[in-house]
């Protein structure tokens, strides 16, 4: 079972940080034109409050995400390693690895960063913490929550402007393509595969997460929404019941394809299926909350919408 790409494809899913004056100002949920002083206190995804005292000079980033929203904002020069996922721009290639599912507390630690960015996943946060290394942990639950975390970022580095800059880009992208997909005459059902390894207990996107926040946003409406957790594992039979319209794959890089979703035991009666409607995309601009996700958004789109995006 190709347990592998679950963890490849939800490592890549995930972000956050502002303030003034002699004591610290705690700001939770900075806006994205807010101007950054120091002493700052941050607080990440988990609640969890972070200070600093100053601009941040060495990062080590163990989540994708954050490796491009820092260097989409001009200061890809402080990160000093990286998670073997982050391979974007090309300059991250070549930067020192940590490690991928399991990187290495002792190898993080040995750069000596001023603050780990990671995914909420796995106990590697309490571990650096527990040796007193800060580290700020994202999970934005919707699009306004990046926007917040690349504002976050610009904070503690002290490139506001740049943060405000791709922040409104992104905005202006994005908003766009919620106006026209208003104009639709219907909002198709939607599911998008996250990992299918075991074909009768597939990964999806649910409620409460960016991806969920996409599919809203190009117009769809996501079968998955009335989930327990974010990413739920749904038996075969249950996604045949909900008869998606259209069926986003993900997982593609990993062996899903049209094919071989077509070829599954019950399928062909969904609409989906029938109507030709299931396409691959890109995971990389649809599961990392940072720059690319206008470039998602807008992929997304010209899927649920050909007739509205060409």
């Amino acid at each position: 079972m190709r347990v592998r790409s679950l963890f490849a494809v939800l490592a890549v899913l995930l972000f956050t940080l502002v303030a003034c004056g002699g004591l610290p100002a705690t700001v939770a949920t900075p806006a994205p034109s807010a101007s950054a002083h120091f002493p700052l206190v941050v607080t990440d995804d988990r609640g969890k409050q972070v200070t600093f005292a100053g601009p941040v000079q060495r990062i080590v980033s163990v989540a994708p995400s954050a490796t491009e929203i820092v260097f989409a904002i001009g200061a890809g020069d402080r990160i000093v390693a990286v998670d073997d996922f982050s391979d974007f721009p090309a300059e991250a290639k070549a930067l020192p690895k940590v490690g991928g599912f399991r990187a290495s507390p002792e190898r993080i630690l040995s750069f000596a960063p001023d603050v780990v960015l990671a995914v909420t996943t796995g106990d590697l946060a309490p571990t650096l913490e527990s040796q007193g290394q800060r580290v700020l942990v994202f999970d934005p639950p919707d699009i306004e929550a990046v926007y917040r975390n690349i504002a976050q970022i610009g904070a503690i580095l002290g490139r506001d402007a740049g943060a405000r800059d791709l922040v409104d880009r992104m905005r202006t992208r994005i908003s766009a393509v919620a106006d026209r997909a208003k104009t639709a005459s219907a909002r198709p059902r939607v599911l998008h595969e996250i990992d299918a390894s075991d074909p009768t207990k597939i990964y999806v996107a649910g409620p409460g997460n960016f991806i969920n926040a996409m599919i809203q946003t190009a117009g769809g409406t996501n079968v998955a929404a009335s989930a327990g957790s974010q990413y739920p594992q749904l038996s075969s039979e249950e996604i045949v019941r909900s008869d998606p319209e259209v069926i986003v794959l993900s997982d593609a890089s990993f062996g899903a394809s049209p094919a071989v979703v077509s070829a599954r035991a019950g399928w062909s009666s969904v609409a989906a299926v029938r109507n030709g409607r299931v396409y691959p995309i890109d995971p990389d601009i649809v599961s990392r909350a940072g720059p690319r996700l206008a470039d998602g958004v807008e992929a997304y789109a010209k899927l649920l919408h050909p007739e509205l995006f060409h």
